[in-house]
């Protein structure tokens, strides 16, 4: 996560120059998984294929039909929608589903996806719906970083539920080189992307204003983690 010259797009530009970089994004970020879920699908129609390469292609089909989704929604997020509907959930049971669902698309990256929840049971005051976007939201903020890091000998991503201070904690810690500290600000801004092939830059920000629509909040911690090296975010929410 050091190249930062994606995060300029409203900068300096006139208007249409905006409009049209902001198009070029949207286009880009629709076309990738539209392409894996049409490769896939594609992949599927041969009635010899191995019974276990079939789950992975669905599992890789849904993930990918996940990420169109959540585009969609996080451009939602700008317009007048209604606040998450807050109820008792279960944090635990949102981080083992959402890992659950993710864990194929991982190992086909060769990347190790670890959920840590131990065993208390962590209820949080929150959306459900809304939850399970952050988690998946920094699952590909965690996934990125070794798409465009290929050569990282480790590649884990760990996801750890705990009880909080005030209620519920998730941290999704990952093995990578972990955020500059002259970025940790920015993350957040809405539009700002590290990515070198783009991106709306819509993810984190969405992900946090939601964080804080549940009287929570989403950050990143100032120092790498002690155990895999790269970047913590920490997702914090009051107990019912």
């Amino acid at each position: 996560m050091t190249d930062v010259k994606n995060g300029n797009l409203l900068r300096g530009t006139g208007p249409d120059e905006t409009l049209s970089r902001l198009l070029g994004r949207i286009v880009h970020d629709f076309n990738n998984p539209l392409a894996a879920i049409i490769g896939f699908a594609d992949l599927l129609k041969n009635p010899s294929l191995a019974p276990e390469k079939r789950e992975r292609y669905i599992a890789r089909i849904y993930e990918q039909a996940v990420k169109l989704s959540q585009l969609v929604e996080n451009m939602a997020f700008f317009s007048a929608i209604p606040p998450p509907s807050l109820s008792p959930v279960s944090l635990s049971r949102v981080v083992a589903d959402v890992c659950s669902l993710r864990g194929g698309g991982f190992q086909g990256l060769g990347i190790v996806l670890r959920p840590s929840i131990g065993d208390q049971e962590v209820t949080v005051m929150a959306d459900r719906a809304a939850v399970v976007r952050i988690v998946h939201s920094l699952l590909n903020n965690a996934e990125q970083v070794f798409k465009e890091n290929p050569t990282l000998s480790r590649r884990e991503v760990e996801v750890r539920c705990s009880p909080g201070p005030d209620g519920g904690q998730l941290d999704v810690a990952d093995s990578g080189h972990g955020v500059p500290e002259e970025l940790r600000e920015r993350i957040f801004e809405p539009f700002f992307s590290t990515r070198r092939s783009g991106g709306l830059g819509l993810g984190l920000s969405v992900s946090q204003g939601l964080a804080q629509q549940m009287n929570g909040s989403l950050v990143v911690l100032p120092d790498n983690d002690r155990e895999l090296g790269g970047a913590v975010f920490r997702l914090l929410l009051r107990r019912p």
